[in-house]
């Protein structure tokens, strides 16, 4: 459970700072060291360079990464790799459940407390 808090605290915090993004070039203008964040993350992170044809283009940035880039991939998941996207999916149908079923709790209450009132 704690870590589905923290999951869904990152996700709100992130999708934030994406809608207000465009209030401030702070985002991109920082950038954060790869050497703190997981090495799977630079590795990625060089592939798609890699893929791009841009790894002579990122040479002196190879070993950081803007901030918003950062953001982006905490808030779809991709910073945490590819088991992320079915536990974000997983969240999100759990999510849509409690939803739908507190909706239905709530009118089946005001229904049950309409008809035991005199």
């Amino acid at each position: 459970m704690t870590v589905t808090s923290v999951i869904l605290i990152i996700i709100a915090l992130t999708g934030i700072m994406l809608i207000h993004e465009h209030d401030t070039t702070l985002f991109s203008r920082i950038r954060v060291p790869t050497a703190i964040l997981p090495d799977s993350y630079q590795i990625r992170l060089d592939n798609i360079r890699k893929a791009q044809g841009v790894t002579s283009e990122f040479s002196s940035d190879r070993n950081s990464v803007p901030l918003y880039w950062l953001i982006y991939d905490l808030h779809s998941g991709e910073f945490f790799g590819s088991w992320a996207w079915i536990y974000y999916d997983l969240l999100s149908v759990a999510l849509i459940v409690y939803a739908v079923t507190g909706i239905y709790m709530f009118f089946k209450l005001m229904n049950n407390s309409k008809h035991k009132k005199p």
